[in-house]
């Protein structure tokens, strides 16, 4: 079982616990879904993205799906059951990156 990153939002997507570079991809595409983790004792540097909403809207769910593909460290995945999501990701070549399926 993956690690979740403790501020990401309830939901199943999500960010793994310490596997963020900070690469900033999933932020790109999915603006309003990922948020960061602002390290203040650390000179106020980002030091790891997460969820910090889960998408509403059909159109929405595109969003994380394309931030999974575009992350560059696999730090993203999706832990829920829905068929058309897990499809979606299999032939984007990221099945792996599934919980369930």
């Amino acid at each position: 079982m993956n690690k979740r990153y403790p501020k990401n939002a309830p939901g199943p997507f999500y960010v793994e616990d310490e596997m963020c570079i900070i690469c900033g991809a999933p932020h790109q595409v999915a603006p309003n879904l990922m948020g960061w983790f602002i390290d203040e004792k650390n000179s106020n540097e980002k030091s790891h993205c997460f969820f910090k909403r889960q998408p509403n809207t059909p159109e929405e769910t595109k969003q994380p799906i394309e931030a999974i593909t575009s992350s560059c460290c696999a730090a993203l995945r999706y832990s829920g059951t829905d068929k058309e999501i897990i499809d979606e990701l299999r032939k984007a070549g990221f099945g792996d990156m599934c919980d369930h399926g």
